[in-house]
């Protein structure tokens, strides 16, 4: 049975909170320090997927994983297209854009956060790993800590431009702060909906955790190179950038 997620809750909200905060005591969204955070969370998450989450899922006793990371892939294609960008900390603000359109960036990010803090209510069991010496071990990779890391820091930039948006779309601060709480309270929302799924001891609970691990992966994989991608004006060489996505990875190649 796993831990109830309370600790991973708590750190998911406070880390939306914060980021929230930020930009409603300073004003500001952007800058270097956010762009250079970005890079390092996208490539974080990145490296973490490939080198850990990835490999693992395909060696889960379930059938077909690529097309579960195909299909979280294309549903943050689709969520993109109504989020306009938040996910990726470069939301185009419309001033009194109104709140029908406020609504729909906000149910899009609301399925993108649920999905992100459904792991955290409990990763899956026995993936298998390969040792080199005629045999195979099944073991219990718990990757949530690393999982929150990565996540936690992508909650922080992307309320961060999310407040931006609801303060430049015309809601006061207060309607700004409610909505943020909201947000908040989504990726929690996720990790307490799949422990409860697990501690059913329904049978077809046994594959969710490795289909919500597959779908987790596809939509990492969208944000992650979405953000690295997205080029500096004139597609120049940024050195502090590369070095920031190359310490990214490289604390994701540490983590267990």
């Amino acid at each position: 049975m796993n831990d109830l997620p309370i600790f991973h809750s708590i750190i998911l909200f406070a880390a939306a909170m914060a980021g929230g905060a930020a930009y409603l005591f300073t004003g500001r969204q952007r800058g270097s320090g956010l762009k250079l955070l970005l890079a390092f969370s996208a490539a974080y998450l990145l490296g973490l997927t490939l080198l850990h989450l990835l490999p693992e899922l395909f060696h889960a006793p379930v059938a077909h994983p690529g097309w579960f990371i195909l299909a979280g892939f294309m549903l943050q294609v689709v969520l993109d297209y109504f989020s306009h960008g938040v996910e990726h900390g470069h939301a185009h603000i419309h001033p009194h854009a109104g709140m029908r359109h406020l609504l729909t960036i906000m149910a899009a990010l609301w399925i993108h956060a649920f999905l992100e803090g459904m792991p955290f209510g409990g990763m899956p069991e026995g993936q298998v790993h390969h040792h080199g010496h005629g045999h195979d071990h099944a073991h219990l990779h718990d990757h949530r800590s690393s999982l929150l890391i990565g996540i936690s820091l992508h909650k922080v930039t992307e309320a961060l431009v999310f407040t931006a948006l609801l303060v430049a779309s015309g809601l006061s601060r207060g309607k700004a702060l409610f909505w943020l709480i909201i947000f908040a309270l989504m990726a929690p929302a996720g990790a307490w909906l799949q422990y409860g799924l697990i501690a059913s001891g329904a049978a077809w609970t046994a594959s969710l955790g490795y289909i919500v691990i597959g779908i987790l992966v596809g939509i990492l994989l969208h944000v992650s190179t979405t953000i690295l991608f997205e080029g500096e004006s004139g597609h120049r060489f940024n050195l502090i950038k590369f070095m920031t996505i190359l310490a990214g990875i490289g604390l994701a190649a540490i983590v267990s």
